[in-house]
């Protein structure tokens, strides 16, 4: 058996159940996990950083941040990546709930949805409402965070390509199943990790179809303003698809193959 050292790195998006997945490497790594963010929303923490950051941290095994973006470390290890994707409309109403509430210990948010939506787009493609998805996983530099001027379409590009490379993409609004397959996947290299459903932050109706989620925010923005964030997440929406995708098919691959070979 290889001696090699094992590691997961959870890109941990604002908003995609990451906190749900946190606990879940806590319960099976109590001393083996790691948070690191810097200070500000808006910092990033390059493939550069974070191999300084397992380096380092040698009796780490679970790391995760909100602020790594792509290509994956390069370091004296077999890196296990996860992430999970988010409908980009549903992500939007979560986000409003937690930075206009529980982030400010409210009972109540402190404005309208439609306020915080209007409020986030003064800052063209540099908030948590446009593009966030696309923009955080298309990155391609080891010590930089891209801000050179690429086409929508490269940018697309690059993210389904982070995606389809990886061996585990989960879906929010599948976490059962993403769930099952992350216990799959990790399972490999780590036979004692233990499955278990963890509801952390969750700020929404979970049980909720996503069509009916998506027609009760149409009816609290208005058309107009709804149409407007669909038009501005049109990167998101399409990553979101191609890693429905890919989840079904890492689904097919694992478990339906298993059955075919009982059979």
């Amino acid at each position: 058996m290889s001696d090699k050292r094992k590691i997961i790195v959870h890109y941990h998006l604002f908003k995609n159940a990451g906190s749900s997945v946190d606990q879940l490497l806590k319960h099976n790594f109590p001393d083996g996990w790691i948070g690191f963010d810097g200070d500000g929303a808006g910092n990033i923490i390059t493939a550069s950083d974070l191999e300084n950051q397992i380096n380092s941290s040698v009796d780490k095994v679970a790391f995760s941040s909100h602020q790594i973006v792509p290509p994956l470390p390069r370091v004296d290890a077999t890196v296990y990546p996860i992430v999970f994707l988010r409908d980009p409309i549903d992500r939007i109403k979560s986000a409003y709930l937690f930075e206009w509430k529980k982030q400010l210990g409210l009972e109540q948010p402190k404005g309208t949805f439609v306020e915080f939506v209007q409020e986030k787009f003064k800052w063209n493609r540099r908030s948590s409402v446009e593009e966030f998805q696309t923009i955080r996983l298309s990155n391609t530099e080891v010590d930089t965070f891209h801000t050179e001027k690429i086409s929508d379409d490269e940018m697309l590009g690059r993210a389904c390509d982070f995606i389809s490379s990886l061996n585990f993409v989960g879906i929010v609004d599948q976490f059962v199943k993403s769930n099952e397959l992350l216990g799959a996947y990790l399972g490999e290299a780590f036979s004692d990790f233990a499955v278990k459903e963890v509801k952390a932050n969750v700020l929404q109706d979970i049980t909720m179809a996503q069509a009916t989620k998506r027609l009760k925010i149409r009816e609290e923005l208005g058309d107009e303003l709804f149409e407007m964030i669909v038009e501005r997440n049109v990167l998101d929406e399409a990553l979101y698809q191609h890693g429905c995708k890919c989840l079904n098919e890492l689904y097919v691959a694992r478990f339906e193959s298993d059955k075919s070979l009982a059979v």
